[in-house]
């Protein structure tokens, strides 16, 4: 009937109307507790740079009161400084340098080096008497990176929110090994937001800066680590690694670094954002030389404490044999990943590497890894990002994003119809590392999904494994990475460079870095016949 219809006519108005009404609250709604979620963290910020401010300054006035109390001279503080680490170590065993002054004469130096680099979130102020003095690392004073929980300390990988979270109320395992050991933790080192990042800004402490470049990023994510040992802060640091965030800061900073297999060393008490156990995390020593490595590990690796406080790490002491045998290897080398053409500078190391190994009377054999059908580093965001990155979204919610994760995030974040059209318009374009994170951040729609990705993971593994051991190798060469040190503050992706860093993380396999050599006059004038994504990444 015609009253029937008009009735009709004015409800589905009246409805939609309503409906358009909520819509609209709701979408207020959400911009209201956005802005102040947005406040409150602002606030909380504001809070955490005052209160380090303030430390660091209290700490300064400290440091050159004890200086001049304890009458440590420059030239005393100087050759303190100048030894190797392996030369410090043997005189604090030997008992013939005070372990008091050797710490104060780091805390000085890292307390110089920061008012420069900003690479230090926090100086500690350690009690000796907690320290096992004879222990292997006899009083050596020892950087920690930020995700190594120390008790009442926070860890916000510049993150506001995090200051929310509880505070530990112990040290996680690794410190309270490390002390037992003898070594002395006496400042944690700074990240870039999230730790998700290969660069080194987060909003609360700024961007941590190059040792020798000032406008050069010192890399991620132990950027602090790097920075303050590559200046000589730091005679040994701890950093952790899940996408090169050790070697990578360790090959732009020019010094050693090493990531051992996953589950070598215990994890009990670290924290971090991500929770994903598709590509494991692992930490493990940096300085300025392998050795100083070395020793580390051959103390770690031989504590009984590691079984006593995590019953998970396997009960292998160092194999002394192994390291110190002077039989000739069978080492493999490669230039080219299938994946990124690394830079002159990089293959020249490389070429230069393989040249005084084979001097030595090593066999050096050309390699080619088993990878050619895998796209590695869309393989391993997939697998990092296995949630969509809804905990990276989640933990950056409401507050001030950082550089160091935009050129990442703003991928992350495109809604599905608005990706599907980004992703055909970096196909055109050339932006493949745009298009790479497109691609793999699309949440695993369920866990069988998840079981199939691992499953391909472990055949890939596999295979490179039965390679290696079929052609009898020792050890593997390759670039440290696809390029040397980007600008602090780059404009544009250069994930591809980092393929030959996440491989040996997506196979959890233990890699190092070692520096061998520096970007020359020679290298740069090579990159004119180079391909168009070196050259962008070398303009960087």
């Amino acid at each position: 009937m015609p009253g029937g219809e008009t009735v009709t006519s004015s409800s589905v108005v009246t409805a939609a109307a309503v409906a358009a009404t909520a819509v609209g609250l709701l979408s207020a709604s959400r911009l209201v507790r956005r802005w102040r979620r947005s406040r409150h963290l602002s606030a909380l910020r504001s809070r955490l740079q005052a209160a380090y401010r303030e430390a660091k300054t209290r700490f300064g006035e400290h440091i050159n009161e004890e200086v001049r109390r304890q009458q440590l001279t420059d030239s005393e503080k100087s050759e303190i400084l100048s030894l190797s680490t392996g030369e410090l170590l043997s005189r604090l065993r030997a008992k013939s340098l005070d372990p008091a002054r050797v710490l104060l004469a780091y805390q000085a130096r890292a307390y110089e080096v920061d008012r420069d680099l900003n690479c230090v979130i926090e100086f500690l102020q350690p009690d000796l008497a907690e320290v096992n003095l004879d222990g292997p690392l006899a009083g050596l004073p020892i950087s920690i990176k930020e995700s190594m929980a120390v008790k009442g300390k926070y860890s916000c990988f510049g993150l506001a929110a995090f200051a929310e979270k509880p505070l530990p109320t112990e040290d996680c395992s690794t410190v309270k090994i490390l002390r037992a050991l003898g070594g002395v933790p006496f400042v944690r080192t700074s990240v870039p937001q999230t730790m998700m990042s290969v660069l080194s800004h987060n909003p609360i402490e700024g961007a941590v800066k190059h040792p020798t470049a000032e406008n050069r990023s010192p890399g991620g994510s132990s950027s602090g680590e790097a920075a303050l040992i590559a200046a000589g802060g730091s005679p040994l640091g701890l950093g952790s690694d899940i996408g090169g965030s050790i070697r990578l800061p360790a090959a732009w900073c020019g010094i050693a670094g090493f990531k051992p297999t996953s589950g070598r060393l215990s994890r009990q008490g670290q924290r971090s954002v991500s929770v994903q156990k598709l590509v494991p995390a692992s930490w493990g020593p940096m300085g300025p030389d392998v050795a100083s490595l070395a020793t580390f590990m051959k103390a770690f690796c031989n504590s009984e404490l590691h079984d006593q406080i995590d019953p998970g790490v396997p009960p292998l002491g160092f194999n002394e044999t192994i390291y110190v045998e002077s039989r000739p290897l069978r080492i493999g080398f490669y230039l080219y990943d299938h994946q990124f053409q690394a830079v002159p500078s990089a293959e020249r190391a490389v070429k230069e590497t393989v040249d005084r190994l084979a001097s030595r009377g090593h066999t050096m054999v050309p390699w080619d890894p088993p990878i050619r059908r895998l796209n590695l580093m869309e393989t391993y965001l997939r697998a990092v990002t296995c949630d969509g990155a809804g905990i990276l979204d989640d933990a950056l919610n409401g507050d001030r994003v950082s550089y160091a994760v935009k050129l990442g995030l703003h991928a992350i974040q495109v809604p599905w119809p608005g990706r599907w059209v980004r992703q055909r318009w970096c196909r055109l374009t050339g932006d493949s590392e745009t298009e790479e994170w497109l691609r793999s951040s699309v949440p695993m729609p369920n866990v069988l999904s998840m079981w199939y990705f691992n499953q391909e993971v472990t055949s890939l593994r596999e295979e490179f494994t039965h390679r290696w051991r079929e052609d009898k190798l020792d050890a593997i060469i390759c670039p440290a990475l696809g390029c040397p040190a980007v600008d602090l503050e780059p404009k544009s992706p250069f994930n591809g460079c980092l393929s030959y860093l996440v491989l040996y993380n997506l196979f959890n396999f233990p890699a190092g870095s070692v520096p061998v050599t520096r970007v020359t006059a020679s290298d740069v004038a090579a990159m004119s016949n180079y391909p168009l994504a070196g050259r962008l990444v070398m303009r960087q």
